[in-house]
């Protein structure tokens, strides 16, 4: 009986574990599609732009206020979640046709469109002031659906955004009202049912019954923007349920739908940033969220723009973090390094000592033994080998020479350049600080969108320029002693290194790996790799030893009469 209770044991962990690793590759399977929609985002909303052009064409053929109508109805459902300017927009015109058709279906549900670009831009009070001037009675029972739907989304909303309990307290009461609405209104099980079952559910912080709901709605024929909102809501109750890992994979799945669409107003990706810096997962958060950002001022979402400035110092003060670690363990390795620079020199002196002893001693032997010619030849062969070493030990302290200098320029580098970041970091913060406790939103964006890392790159590149020809001034001289006149490297006035020069200057450094060297110059491995393959192809030094003499440029001249001495 022990041995089969055992064996259930085990078997149960194998199938936890299974369940574990399977529920991990999905999500990754699910992070690369979205990493790779988020990629080819421009060529998205490119495709999306020129389904706009061909719409606006047919306004050519419209003579009809009917027709003109039909497409400004299309122009405005493809805008709605593109760009909020262009929307409101067509929603105007929209709106003027109805009135010149005289239709009262048209006229009201152009208000209805009207109050969701209000509201999706954060305009709250204007929104539910339109929607408070619909007419109820002249709407389809879809659009009766859609007016309801977006009431409940509005109150919700307005309250999230205004977070005092009173006013929320309000607002989520009016929320509830227009959802009990909806399910009188509406036969059990159907899909306008389930939406507002599940969103009532979720408000009510009822998470576990919230999950059938929406569930079945995933399984309903719909359009993708309200498939990407379901999985959105899932993936919250998820969350709060703590089953973090379905969570992801909803939110996710709900962020690919917005990408892929180019929806720029939603919230999915801002929430999977928060919910990936948990992870610890700081590179992708910090991609994610400047994409939400993004999307946010290319719709317009005032909102929305709060609501991710909020993040944004998180992130950012998850990577300061990370530079910190990085910075205490250069110190550590920098002592490190010291700490074998003194037992190099304390083992050379000691050296130096026996030396000297070895070579009084000869002499005393030489003088009190000058018949001795074969002790003495073999003597003399120990001095040679002595004399090799001295020289050996004479070369590695010029190398370590010049490591030392190498090391003192590039820590003295590495603490100023990080001193001035931090400095700039503090005065954004007391920036962005003051602006948020004075309501100035505006001013927040308008010092986020100042920062230009552009220019920050090219000044810790020229930086790093500085730096690198201090130590080897003549490094671009014997660079260009590799190659014949014709391929030789010819810098613009003012240039200090170009990207060639930059990517075999940290080889010179002992920076050999193609990832690293990319990161650090902000290019693809295959990027530094053409550069690479290009340069050496020129050359007068084969491919395979190129590299080699890139190491034997000298930081600082020898001294070849110490050399010479030797010999």
């Amino acid at each position: 009986m022990i041995k089969v209770i055992r064996l259930l044991i085990l078997v149960q962990v194998v199938l936890l574990f299974n369940i574990v690793v399977h529920a991990e590759s999905t999500t990754d399977s699910l992070l690369n599609k979205l990493n790779s929609v988020l990629a080819n985002k421009e060529v998205l909303v490119k495709k999306k732009q020129e389904t706009i052009a061909e719409i606006k064409r047919q306004l050519k053929f419209a003579k009809s206020e009917s027709a003109k109508y039909n497409v400004y109805d299309q122009l405005f459902e493809q805008y709605k979640s593109f760009i909020h300017d262009s929307a409101y927009v067509y929603c105007k015109k929209l709106n003027t046709c109805a009135y010149v058709l005289k239709d009262e279906n048209k006229i009201n549900y152009s208000r209805l469109d009207m109050g969701f670009i209000l509201v999706s831009a954060g305009m709250f009070k204007e929104g539910l002031d339109t929607l408070s001037k619909v007419n109820v009675k002249y709407l389809t029972n879809e659009q009766r659906y859609n007016y309801l739907f977006l009431q409940v989304r509005s109150n919700f909303d307005l309250a999230d955004f205004d977070k005092i309990n009173d006013y929320y307290k309000k607002y989520s009461s009016k929320g509830f009202s227009y959802c009990d609405s909806i399910l009188n209104e509406n036969k059990p099980g159907s899909y306008e049912y389930l939406s507002a079952l599940g969103l009532k559910l979720l408000r009510s912080e009822d998470y576990k019954a919230a999950i059938a709901p929406y569930e079945q709605l995933l399984r309903f024929k719909q359009s993708y923007q309200d498939s990407a909102i379901n999985y959105s809501c899932l993936g919250f109750v998820y969350f709060e349920l703590g089953q973090p890992d379905k969570g992801l994979s909803m939110l996710i799945k709900s962020a690919i739908i917005d990408n892929t669409h180019s929806t720029k107003e939603s919230v999915a990706l801002t929430n999977l940033a928060t919910h990936i810096l948990q992870r610890g997962d700081i590179k992708t958060a910090f991609s994610y969220i400047n994409n939400a950002i993004e999307d946010a001022n290319f719709y317009g979402a005032r909102h929305r723009e709060a609501q991710i400035s909020n993040i944004m110092p998180i992130i950012e003060s998850e990577q300061i973090g990370g530079i910190e670690k990085q910075k205490r363990s250069l110190i550590i390795y920098a002592s490190i390094i010291t700490g074998l620079v003194f037992l190099v020199i304390i083992f050379s002196i000691i050296v130096l000592k026996q030396l000297k002893k070895l070579r009084i001693a000869d002499q005393i032997i030489v003088n009190k033994n000058n018949d001795l010619n074969a002790a003495n030849a073999s003597l003399l062969k120990v001095n040679r080998h002595l004399d090799n070493a001295n020289r050996t030990l004479l070369q590695f302290n010029l190398k370590l020479d010049e490591a030392n200098m190498i090391k003192d320029e590039y820590i003295g580098y590495f603490f100023n350049t990080h001193s001035d970041y931090i400095e700039k970091l503090d005065r954004l913060k007391r920036s962005i600080e003051k602006n948020m406790r004075e309501k100035r939103y505006e001013e927040v964006l308008m010092v986020l969108n100042r920062l230009n890392t552009n220019f920050e790159r090219e000044n810790l590149s020229h930086s790093f320029d500085k730096v690198f020809l201090n130590i080897f001034p003549k490094f671009v001289e014997d660079f260009n002693a590799l190659f014949d006149a014709d391929h030789q490297i010819n810098l613009a006035d003012g240039q200090l290194l170009n990207s060639e020069l930059r990517i075999f200057a940290l080889i010179r450094l002992g920076i050999h790996d193609n990832e690293t060297i990319g990161k650090i110059l902000n290019y693809s491995v295959n990027t530094i790799y053409t550069y690479k393959t290009k340069v050496k192809n020129k050359s007068l030094i084969p491919n395979e030893e190129f590299e080699d003499r890139i190491m034997l440029i000298k930081a600082v001249k020898e001294n070849v009469d110490q050399l010479n001495q030797v010999d």
